[in-house]
C-alpha cells in the first residue's frame, strides 16, 4: 500500500436498497446496505446515518475585498433530526460478490420551522475504514402522511353502482321535482308520505289517464308521470 493510500477511498462501492419506494410517516424505514469490494478492505463497521435536514434561502450582508457591503442570497441548512444506527461491527471485505446487510431505522415526521423552507429525509450508508476515507452513499426517503394509502375507502365514497331508482332512466327526462317536497296529494316520492308537505287541501276531481311509457295512472293535466318521470 502506497504512502498516499490513506488519502484515497477504498476501491469498491456501497449503496442502499429500500424495501419499498415510499413509506408512511411514523413507520420504520427498512432496507439493506450493499457492499461490493474490489480490494481487501478492513472496516471498523457499517452504519446508517439518518438525517432530517431543513434548507432555505436567506439574504445576508457580505463584505467584498474593496470593503463594499452588499447583500447575497445564500443557502442555509439546519438539522432537525439525526440518528446513527450500527448495521454491522468490524468486518473485513475481500474482492468478490456483494455482501448485503439488512437495517431498520425510524425517522420521525418533521415540518419546516420557517416559511419558504424545505425538508429532506436522508439516509447515508457509511463503511468506516482504518486510516482511509470512509466509503459512503446517500439516498433520499419519500414519506406520505399516515393512512394515505393501504386503507379501505369509506362506504359511500368513490364510484359504484347506484341504488335502484336513483338517477335518470335512459331515454327519459328526469323528474324536475325529484328531491323536493310533494307538490300535490297522491305524489309518490322517496321517503315517508307527507314529509315536508303542507296540509292537504281540497282539490277538484281530476281525470286519470295512463302514461304511454310505463302505463301508470296520472292526472290528465300533469306535466310529468309520477311513476317514471316521463313527459306525457
Amino acid at each position: 500500500m502506497g504512502l498516499l493510500s490513506h488519502l484515497t477511498h477504498p476501491k469498491g462501492k456501497i449503496w442502499i436498497s429500500l424495501d419499498k419506494a415510499t413509506f408512511q410517516e411514523g413507520e420504520p424505514v427498512v432496507g439493506k446496505v450493499n457492499i461490493e469490494a474490489e480490494e481487501y478492505i478492513q472496516s471498523k463497521g457499517v452504519k446508517i446515518e439518518a438525517r432530517v435536514v431543513e434548507s432555505w434561502n436567506e439574504m445576508v450582508w457580505i463584505t467584498l475585498p474593496n470593503n463594499q457591503r452588499v447583500q447575497e442570497n445564500q443557502r442555509r441548512t439546519n438539522n432537525l433530526y439525526q440518528r446513527d444506527v450500527q448495521v454491522v461491527g468490524p468486518t473485513d471485505f475481500g474482492k468478490g460478490p456483494a455482501q448485503t446487510f439488512p437495517f431498520s431505522v425510524g425517522i420521525p415526521p418533521s415540518r419546516p420551522t420557517r416559511g419558504g423552507a424545505a425538508v429532506q429525509n436522508l439516509l447515508k450508508a457509511v463503511l468506516e475504514t482504518h486510516g482511509r476515507p470512509d466509503l459512503t452513499n446517500e439516498t433520499q426517503i419519500a414519506f406520505v402522511p399516515a393512512g394515505a394509502y393501504g386503507s379501505p375507502m369509506n362506504v359511500g365514497y368513490g364510484p359504484g353502482p347506484m341504488p335502484t331508482g336513483y338517477g335518470p332512466n335512459p331515454g327519459y327526462q328526469p323528474n324536475p321535482g325529484y328531491g323536493m317536497p310533494p307538490m300535490n296529494q297522491g305524489y309518490q316520492g322517496y321517503g315517508p308520505q307527507g314529509y315536508g308537505a303542507p296540509p292537504p287541501q281540497q282539490q277538484a276531481p281530476s281525470v286519470k289517464v295512463r302514461c304511454k311509457y310505463c302505463t301508470g295512472l296520472m292526472d290528465s293535466n300533469a306535466t310529468n308521470c309520477p311513476t317514471c318521470g316521463a313527459h306525457p
